[in-house]
């Protein structure tokens, strides 16, 4: 988001696994997708580029200082002036600004279908509405650590002072890395996969200079937590170029610790413990839910493919594995609230 079949395991990871090294998590629709209705403070800071990627990184922003904040929120589309532009758009997102982004849930992942925003080129703001005929596709769902990137044509018509261009380009994005993230301020920890993006499209202009074309590139660092409905934190990097004028946006934001409550959020997560892990034939997973019940039990393969799916209550839910192939499972809890646990399961034979 931006505002401004591996059939079987590897010996070597196989052998990790075993010796309970930590295993990546998964971001999963409905988990990741955006809920209306809420708002959370948001911080910014300097720039300071993304560390290395790779495994069980410890990432460290506990140096970082807010120098400006914002209040963004998750709203319904309808309830926006000019929502009717946004054909199939499910979830708006507001910055306390000009600056609106209307955005669906597919198959394939959060998908942008348009966006209100400001854009300074040549010195003039520029306000304008796109509207997107092929869909930005911003993250893929379901989506984890070694998963193939993907890449995303898009296109939209720029509509600005009543006049509309052709808006395109290409987006990419990977998941690079994951571990956990020490939170600017302080030294609490929160798991994380971190999903890189790099987007890059031409906004023609009509200035007073005439017919401009201006080259977007944006590049975005986002590090997404296991429930969370917007990354952790993010580092993005914009640039807009036209002629011979450059023009350079970078920061990091994080979530405000009012929005992310690390210590009340561990407090009222559903939290499951399985047992035996590694295991043969079945397992069982013993579950603690502050919230109450029923909770909502998903299993995904390495693929992101869902392998099983059922609502029990109860503090315990036997699984039969005996027609399951060996390797590696997430198995996901959720709850009537939409907190979330995970834990992986090794299936071995």
């Amino acid at each position: 988001m931006a505002f401004g079949r591996y059939a079987a395991l590897s010996v070597s990871l196989s052998t990790a696994l075993l010796c309970g090294a930590q295993a990546p998590i998964t971001l999963v629709s409905p988990g990741n997708v955006p809920v209306n209705g809420t708002s959370f403070l948001v911080q910014r800071g300097a720039y300071a580029p993304p560390a290395s990627g790779g495994a069980d990184v410890l990432f460290n922003f506990s140096a970082a200082a807010p120098t400006s904040s914002a209040t963004y929120q998750w709203q319904d589309p309808a309830l926006l002036p000019n929502s009717a532009q946004f054909t199939g758009a499910q979830y708006a997102l507001t910055n306390g600004g000009p600056d609106t982004i209307y955005y669906k849930a597919t198959a394939a992942g959060l998908e942008r279908v348009g966006d209100a925003m400001t854009i300074t080129a040549l010195g003039t703001a520029y306000h304008g509405t796109t509207v997107y005929s092929n869909a930005i596709q911003e993250l893929t769902l379901p989506y984890t650590f070694g998963t193939a990137p993907w890449t995303d044509l898009f296109t939209g018509a720029y509509t600005v002072d009543g006049n509309t261009t052709t808006r395109n380009g290409a987006i990419n994005g990977a998941a690079d890395a994951w571990g956990r993230v020490i939170m600017p301020g302080g030294a609490d920890t929160v798991e994380v996969l971190r999903v890189t993006t790099h987007l890059t499209e031409t906004i023609p202009l009509t200035t007073s200079l005439g017919a401009v074309s201006v080259s977007h590139v944006q590049n975005v660092t986002a590090y997404y937590p296991l429930w969370g409905k917007f990354p952790l934190l993010r580092i993005l990097s914009d640039t807009l170029s036209a002629m011979t004028i450059v023009q350079p946006t970078s920061f990091i934001e994080w979530l405000d610790a009012s929005a992310v409550g690390l210590q009340e959020q561990a407090a009222q997560q559903p939290s499951m413990h399985l047992f035996p892990n590694p295991a043969k034939e079945s397992t069982t997973v013993l579950v603690h839910n502050p919230a109450g019940s029923p909770v909502d039990l998903a299993v995904y393969d390495l693929r992101g493919s869902l392998v099983l799916h059922e609502q029990f209550s109860g503090m315990a839910k036997a699984l039969d594995l005996k027609q399951w192939d060996s390797g590696l499972y997430q198995v996901v809890l959720s709850n009537a609230k939409g907190q979330r646990a995970a834990s992986r399961l090794v299936v071995a034979r």
